[in-house]
C-alpha cells in the first residue's frame, strides 16, 4: 500500500533539490530541467492515485466491503474526524448572518 506521506514528502523533497539544482548551477539545472519535470509530473500522478485509492476505500467501507482490519481502523477514524468536522461546517455562515 502506499503511503500518502512519503508520496508528499517525497514530492516536496524533489521540489526542493530542483530549486537548489537551478538556483546553483543553471546550465546543469536546465539540463535536469526536462528530467526532474517528468518526475514531478509522476509524483504528482501517484499522489492523485493515492487521493483517488482513499476515496474509493472509504465509499467501500461504508458498503462493508472491507475485510482489512488496518484498512477498517483507518477508515473509522476517517468517519470520526468527518462526523466531528461536519459541526463546525456552515459555521462561518450562521455566525454572518447574527451579526
Amino acid at each position: 500500500m502506499v503511503d500518502l506521506k512519503k508520496v508528499i514528502h517525497s514530492a516536496e523533497v524533489n521540489l526542493v533539490s530542483l530549486f537548489k539544482i537551478l538556483k546553483e548551477d543553471p546550465i546543469y539545472g536546465g539540463r535536469l530541467k526536462n528530467i526532474k519535470t517528468k518526475e514531478m509530473g509522476f509524483e504528482r500522478q501517484k499522489f492523485h492515485l493515492v487521493l483517488e485509492i482513499g476515496r474509493t476505500a472509504y465509499r467501500l467501507y461504508f458498503k462493508n466491503k472491507i475485510a482489512n482490519p488496518e484498512l477498517v481502523a483507518l477508515c473509522k477514524r476517517l468517519q470520526d474526524i468527518d462526523t466531528k468536522s461536519k459541526i463546525y461546517h456552515g459555521t462561518e455562515e450562521r455566525l454572518k448572518t447574527r451579526e
